[in-house]
């Protein structure tokens, strides 16, 4: 096991849904101390896919939010700051426009990562987790992201297989489900959709640990934690069945919009995105054969900082 380079460093990840801030200590052996967390939802992708331009209201938004995540940082007193923009910032025509408008009002610039990247830095920001369950066999993370979700399969530290897929729960509602709550016709196509788009997944080992991170997960978690439907101090380490993951699908299929940004544990600006998620995750699980899995509240950005300090040794 490679040693890193003991220091104080900050990653901003520009998502499709929100901007996610993490300042954070690593030491030589890889525990990471937090700082300072921060999210912003400002909804980059907002009316996106219909054209697959970013709006300006949008992108105003998100470099105010960029902006005010730089000067914690800052203040932080992080010696390495970096920002990387996934999905959404892929494929969007204007991104380079967008990229040098956060660079000259924030002076950071964003590094855009294909899928395949962003899969290897969820999965690198949880195996070092001393907190999640010891694991020598197959460990299997997925993010569900906004525009996109990644799943990478690994043995320790070693990567075997990564994937990204272009379905997140924002892309997913904004293309499918029109209705408020959803018509069955439009349900039926998206779910059409999301099998389409994880035919080629194959089911975990048995005796593999299934991780789940990003938004959606962590809030279909805490729902079912105010339902009094599991029960934990922290949803970090949490166990979330598929079973529970299928009935918060159905409840939320049916609920209209104004009644889902009352449900207890569910941020309201998620709520209009919250059944696709759901669905993704339910559709994703079944493929995997996963009865289970651990939630994590590891991401993109946790393993951008072990990046800057495994780079950070190398330059030393």
């Amino acid at each position: 096991m490679e040693p890193f380079y003991t220091g104080r460093y900050a990653a901003i990840d520009v998502g499709s849904h929100s901007v996610l801030l993490l300042v954070a200590d690593v030491d030589e052996e890889g525990r990471l101390t937090p700082v300072s967390n921060g999210q912003r939802i400002t909804r980059l992708s907002e009316r996106f896919y219909a054209g697959n331009r970013l709006i300006r209201p949008a992108r105003e938004r998100t470099v105010e939010a960029i902006g005010d995540f730089m000067r914690i940082a800052r203040r932080s007193g992080a010696e390495g700051i970096a920002a990387v923009g996934t999905s959404v910032l892929r494929e969007a025509a204007n991104g380079a426009e967008f990229r040098a408008q956060v660079r000259q009002e924030c002076g950071l610039p964003i590094e855009v990562i294909t899928g395949e990247q962003e899969a290897e830095l969820a999965y690198n920001g949880n195996v070092w987790d001393r907190r999640l369950p010891a694991m020598d066999g197959e460990r299997v993370v997925i993010d569900i992201g906004g525009g996109s979700t990644e799943v990478v399969r690994g043995v320790g530290h070693a990567i075997n297989r990564r994937a990204s897929y272009a379905l997140g729960a924002v892309r997913l509602t904004e293309e499918y489900l029109k209705s408020d709550p959803p018509s069955l016709p439009e349900c039926a196509a998206a779910e059409t959709r999301v099998e389409q788009l994880l035919a080629d997944v194959e089911p975990v080992l048995p005796a593999s640990l299934l991780l789940g991170s990003g938004g959606t997960i962590y809030n279909l978690a805490s729902v079912a934690r105010a339902a009094g439907l599991i029960s934990a101090r922290e949803l970090h380490g949490t166990v979330l069945t598929h079973a529970r993951v299928a009935e918060l699908a159905d409840l939320f299929r049916t609920l209209p919009l104004k009644f889902r940004k009352r449900v207890p544990g569910l941020e309201p600006e998620r709520a209009d995105i919250i059944y696709a998620g759901a669905l993704i995750l339910h559709q994703l699980m079944a493929r995997l054969s996963a009865p289970s899995l651990v939630v994590t509240t590891n991401g993109v950005r946790h393993g951008c900082i072990y990046a800057m300090a495994r780079r950070a040794l190398q330059r030393r």
